[in-house]
């Protein structure tokens, strides 16, 4: 379909009149009137009444109106699409479950502020992201990883748990008290060795999935259980408690396919953080 025929229907609708139609559109009036009856034999719909005062409005115009006037003004958008200051550099970033609201939002700060022009596609965590903010257990077997810092696990403990008293707890102080565990945490088999070298079996009260669901669990009071220091920090319901026992970290940063490089905006992330 010939665009002109379009801008001579809107010019129409608006003005209402097939002369002042024809002086908006810089054309003459047969123009004009050849140019809607093109269009109606293409749809196969009137779409003005003609009088001598003007045109009156079918219905099938006030239909077509909306829709002119969007496929317009896209067509007219085109040329500003690609004037080298406006380009987007899009990046598609998966970004897993549990990470540090602190550190999500500082990285896309630090980022946004160093390259120029992103237009970020925000997902769950995905192999077909081009990268993937993680930690570096999580990690896709193909994909490289580049660490950002590092996240100590720390023990919490609800508020009204005798626990929570001491000044510090032991790995003796573990022994018989109720755990929440997730097998799925990257940190699970670092707990179990942390409960484990206290001798004595350990009282599960509850396997979780999620990070999350342990946060809830925790804050319910249930039992005890080893976090992140980042998500941990900031809620109410339990306390994070010293604890002289072993010590374990977990690695966030950014995964990403060799494929990904293909992206500039990608090389540029990766060579920024490298």
């Amino acid at each position: 379909m010939d665009e002109r025929l379009l801008r001579f229907f809107v010019a129409v609708y608006e003005t209402k009149n097939v002369s002042r139609a024809a002086e908006k559109c810089h054309v003459s009036q047969p123009n004009i009137s050849n140019g809607i009856k093109q269009l109606e034999e293409l749809i196969g719909k009137t779409l003005f009444l003609r009088h001598k005062r003007g045109v009156e409005l079918n219905e099938e115009a006030h239909y077509l109106y909306p829709i002119a006037k969007r496929i317009l003004g896209e067509l007219n958008s085109i040329p500003s699409l690609f004037k080298e200051e406006i380009l987007k550099q899009k990046v598609t970033v998966g970004i897993a479950d549990s990470l540090p609201q602190s550190f999500k939002s500082q990285f896309f700060a630090a980022v946004s502020k160093e390259i120029k022009n992103l237009e970020w596609d925000v997902r769950p965590m995905n192999r077909d992201c081009e990268i993937n903010i993680l930690v570096r257990e999580w990690k896709y077997e193909e994909h490289l990883f580049l660490p950002l810092f590092k996240e100590e696990y720390v023990l919490c403990v609800p508020i009204n748990h005798p626990l929570a008293k001491k000044d510090s707890i032991d790995n003796a102080d573990l022994i018989d008290v109720a755990f929440i565990h997730c097998p799925p945490c990257e940190a699970h088999q670092q707990c179990l060795s942390i409960l484990n070298s206290s001798g004595s079996k350990w009282n599960t009260i509850a396997n979780c999935s999620t990070k999350n669901e342990v946060l809830t669990l925790l804050i319910a009071g249930l039992g005890i259980s080893f976090l992140p220091k980042d998500f941990a920090s900031g809620w109410d319901g339990f306390v994070i408690k010293e604890f002289n026992g072993p010590h374990y970290y977990r690695e966030v940063g950014f995964s990403y396919a060799k494929e990904s490089l293909r992206n500039p905006a990608v090389k540029q992330l990766i060579d920024l953080y490298s």
